[in-house]
């Protein structure tokens, strides 16, 4: 029951930010839109290019732990599909374990940027004056619900689960087509 519930609330903080991703793309689309028909009615709308840079950075980091859950980054497996079962197992555990230190280490990096920036009150060059730490959160949470996602799957498969990128039926991952994770 406690599973369940857990994994509920995962699901729904990694489908938060793929909203907020896809909003971020949503605004992309509006601030390019009123730069076009701005230029037309001979008004510059200023800030656009910021505001429009910021979105693609939220839009690129946001979605990353929902975009890896459900399969929609590369993975390549050349390597770990020619080991046998138990071997392929330990293989998958490594790799996600080195994964998953790497996405932390990017983590931890992001909101050390995002405190110095807070904390030497740096603000934005451009034509939009704000703290820079505002727009920089986004590479922050999004690296952060990235992190989650990793050790989300390295518990899986340390329990003898499937990482949620591994189709079953797949030969790619640990215990391949043993264990059916269902979504929620």
């Amino acid at each position: 029951m406690h599973v369940t519930m857990l994994r509920r609330i995962l699901d729904s903080i990694y489908l938060a930010g793929a909203f907020a991703g896809a909003a971020s793309i949503v605004a992309i689309g509006l601030l390019i839109t009123s730069q076009v028909i701005g230029r037309e009615l001979g008004v510059q709308v200023k800030g656009a290019d910021d505001l429009t840079a910021w979105s693609v950075v939220a839009a690129g980091f946001l979605p990353m732990a929902y975009t890896y859950r459900y399969g929609g980054h590369i993975r390549v497996t050349v390597l770990i599909e020619r080991f046998a079962s138990a071997q392929r197992r330990a293989m998958e555990i490594l790799v996600l374990a080195v994964a998953t230190f790497l996405v932390g280490y990017m983590t931890y990096s992001a909101f050390d940027m995002v405190w110095d920036s807070f904390r030497f009150e740096e603000l934005s060059q451009n034509l939009i004056v704000i703290p820079i730490w505002i727009p920089q959160m986004s590479i922050a949470v999004g690296s952060l619900l990235f992190t989650i996602a990793m050790v989300d799957d390295l518990v899986a498969a340390l329990l003898g689960g499937m990482p949620s990128y591994v189709s079953p039926g797949s030969t790619a991952g640990p215990q391949a087509g043993t264990v059916d994770r269902q979504p929620s």
